[in-house]
């Protein structure tokens, strides 16, 4: 691919990648880190940037997504796995996250008050050129990487950078879980865990690799370095947006008084720029949320016709936005307060995956590590995940409590460390069956 190709692929990364989350999230740490704001950016980076590309590196590593990146676990295991991710970023939230935003922060401003009746006839016209564009897959890289996109970031460019030169009120003192380096830093690291994009990596990942096999790139070597060229275009790209987005947050929040993202970036855009302000951001949201629509339709629609020969794109694109319009319709608050516990429960197992696909090579017996560290990591993880859903009996709760890092959420982390550490170092007599895919 030529330089321009590359580009307008990295993107197509991007535009897949930034969506309804990515909006939101980054003015609401903005306003609650304040003068901590650097810190727990860094943070949101980690998992909202640099998880993600290591994710996308990860799938093109082992020339597959999630299945082929689990291939050292039980073939159930893997499956069960897969499933949940797809459903997770797909049809149950990441989806119809989409869609709502579009109407809260692109449409609903404009109206007189937001009703249940237009939320279902801004849902139905979105959904439907997310199918019409899900249809065109031809026309991805073209329609998302060279048109879409520099629209978007042109957009979002105008409103970050006219935070930092007009900012409408001074920076304020952090909020007490902010307070400090280390505090900051976590909290914006499981910030980012609701964008969803370390886990949307893993089936992006995918539909990059069909783009490049389209255009007659089918050298695992050669995909590999055109998507880490390609994907550190969009990480960069990300995290200039983030940051842009984070100071509209940290500079508007005096003036506005409200933390929750929506209401700061609808402020800031009227009181800057008036109708004119509100008609960039809903431009820049409409384009943001369609295009991950369009990537988690396509990617969930794909993932069902692996599942049976008889099924094919019309038909699981179809479904799949019929799924997706029909959970849109609960509301924003609804869905994050049901996706929160979830993605405690599989980010953490995603981010070990990952983390263990670069060193499968290094161990003597990769399916027990596999095993022990991911079952680990998912024990704690589901203790977090009830914690959060506050389901948990009071001794439980009591012993999770006193678990290192259990009030950062974080429980996982240090058992997963010592399983690995344990596990991979072992003696083993056998030879490990699992065939080796990595690249180099």
């Amino acid at each position: 691919m030529s330089k321009k190709d590359v580009f307008a692929l990295g993107f197509m990364i991007f535009a897949l990648f930034f969506g309804a989350g990515n909006l939101i999230f980054p003015p609401e740490l903005g306003a609650l880190a304040g003068t901590e704001f650097f810190p727990a950016m860094l943070g949101f980076i980690v998992t909202g940037v640099g998880l993600p590309l290591t994710g996308l590196i990860a799938v093109a590593w082992v020339g597959g997504g999630i299945s082929t990146l689990a291939n050292p676990l039980p073939k159930f295991v893997g499956a069960l796995l897969t499933f949940a991710l797809y459903v997770a970023i797909g049809p149950f939230f990441g989806i119809p996250r989409t869609s709502v935003v579009t109407y809260e922060l692109g449409v609903a401003p404009f109206l007189n008050g937001p009703s249940q009746t237009t939320l279902l006839i801004s849902s139905s016209l979105f959904f439907l050129v997310t199918l019409y564009l899900v249809l065109k897959p031809g026309k991805l890289l073209d329609i998302i990487g060279r048109f879409i996109t520099p629209l978007l970031l042109l957009a979002l460019a105008t409103l970050s950078i006219s935070s930092i030169l007009k900012p409408l009120s001074a920076v304020q003192s952090p909020h007490s879980s902010y307070n400090g380096f280390t505090d900051a830093f976590i909290q914006g690291f499981l910030q980012g865990y609701l964008t969803l994009d370390a886990l949307g990596a893993l089936v992006f990942g995918v539909i990059v690799l069909h783009t490049l096999h389209a255009r007659g790139l089918k050298s695992r070597k050669v995909q590999l370095k055109t998507v880490t060229q390609a994907g550190l275009i969009a990480a960069l790209s990300l995290t200039l947006v983030y940051t842009g987005l984070g100071f509209i947050g940290r500079n508007s929040f005096g003036a506005v008084g409200m933390i929750d993202g929506p209401s700061l970036l609808q402020q800031y855009a009227e009181s800057t720029f008036g109708t004119i302000g509100l008609m960039i951001l809903g431009v820049a949201i409409l384009l943001a949320c369609l295009t991950t629509s369009v990537g988690l339709v396509t990617a969930f629609s794909e993932y069902m016709m692996s599942l049976s020969t008889r099924l094919t794109l019309p038909l699981t694109g179809t479904i799949t936005t019929v799924l997706g319009f029909l959970i849109s319709i609960v509301g924003l608050d609804a869905l994050l307060a049901i996706a929160v516990p979830v993605l405690m429960f599989l980010y953490p197992i995603v981010i070990v995956l990952i983390g263990l696909t670069f060193i499968r090579s290094l161990l003597k017996k990769p399916s027990f590590v596999y095993r022990a560290t991911l079952s680990i990591t998912a024990l704690f993880s589901l203790l977090t995940a009830l914690h959060t859903l506050k389901v948990l009996p009071d001794p439980v709760v009591t012993v999770y409590s006193a678990l290192p890092l259990s009030d950062k959420s974080l429980a996982w982390l240090l058992p997963a460390l010592i399983i690995f550490f344990i596990s991979s170092s072992i003696r083993h007599d056998s030879s490990d069956s699992i065939p080796e895919k990595r690249i180099g």
